[in-house]
């Protein structure tokens, strides 16, 4: 019985009669609090089969899992954070005492928390608090410490930025995830692919239209295409087609991308994407470079001023 086993841990602290009148003014104060329905505060000390032992007005008690402040499915998730529950402070009202043998059950299950909004986009930190074949059960209620309580979420492992990473996590991990949305069951569902969820938000696409400047990262064919970096993170290639050149700049075109350096910048417009392969489509804006004998406006910038003549020559550049 667990609080035969309790008992014995602490009857040696009351073998005399003075520290046996200091536990009774101890238990008869948790009755008038207990009688007053005062909300009191408690620490986690230890876990068991069902519960934990807590630290409540300088007393042992218990709470079983049920009655914590939140809940799971298993006990398994309780002993995937319990390494990181020790000695956290949460609030509960007594539920009962017993006195002989001495036994005080506590009810956790008020309210207590925090109010946060989880942002979509957001980066959280997370402990992995279940495991299957097809990805991982995250609760990032630890990124506030437990103050808001449990936001549990999933993570499919092909939202890990590897397999390897997925094959070699194990319940009771530290994880970093992003919010990427709630599903309709209402269910929080996490990401580790900051581009992914950016794709899936239509954030790159937001930038069709607009004047970007683009940097070379690599040759990625035989035929010398070029892939270039936008925004430091979205991915585009160099579109150099009849319908968006004609072939005299076509071929200055062909003759300036030969002469790119890696991490090279140009100036670009983005004119369209591909959300299957995440990658954006650019043409390149040659009037204000310096391939072409002018001053490329990474050096200024990209300042607004800059970019209003870039867009007014827009469709000059069609010609």
């Amino acid at each position: 019985m667990i609080w035969d086993n309790l008992l014995d841990n602490i009857k040696g602290l009351f073998n005399s009669h003075q520290k046996k009148e200091w536990l009774e003014e101890l238990v008869a104060s948790l009755e008038k609090k207990q009688e007053e329905n005062i909300s009191l505060p408690f620490r986690i000390v230890d876990i068991k089969e069902n519960g934990f032992i807590v630290k409540v007005s300088g007393l042992f008690a218990f709470v079983t899992f049920s009655h914590m402040p939140w809940m799971y499915n298993d006990r398994g998730s309780w002993l995937a954070i319990q390494p990181k529950l020790l000695n956290k402070l949460f609030y509960c009202k007594i539920h009962k005492i017993s006195k002989d043998p001495l036994s005080i059950i506590i009810d956790g299950q008020i309210p207590q928390f925090k109010k946060v909004d989880l942002e979509i986009g957001n980066e959280y930190k997370g402990l992995i608090i279940k495991k299957y074949a097809y990805g991982v059960l995250v609760d990032i209620g630890y990124h506030f410490d437990w103050h808001c309580g449990s936001f549990v979420g999933f993570l499919h492992k092909s939202e890990y930025r590897s397999k390897h990473a997925f094959i070699n996590c194990s319940i009771g991990d530290e994880i970093h995830v992003f919010n990427q949305y709630v599903d309709e069951n209402g269910q929080l569902v996490f990401t580790q692919d900051k581009l992914f969820f950016y794709w899936n938000n239509s954030k790159p696409q937001e930038l069709i239209g607009q004047v970007v400047l683009a940097r070379v990262v690599r040759e990625t064919n035989e035929e010398n295409q070029i892939l270039f970096i936008v925004n430091d993170k979205y991915k585009a290639r160099l579109e150099n087609s009849k319908a968006n050149y004609t072939t005299s700049r076509r071929k200055k075109i062909n003759e300036a991308k030969r002469k790119l350096k890696d991490k090279e910048t140009i100036t670009c417009e983005v004119i369209g994407c591909n959300e299957e392969e995440r990658v954006l489509y650019l043409r390149w804006i040659i009037e204000f470079d310096t391939h072409f004998g002018m001053k490329n406006t990474i050096e200024n910038g990209l300042d607004f001023h800059t970019l209003q003549k870039l867009l007014s020559l827009k469709d000059q550049t069609k010609e």
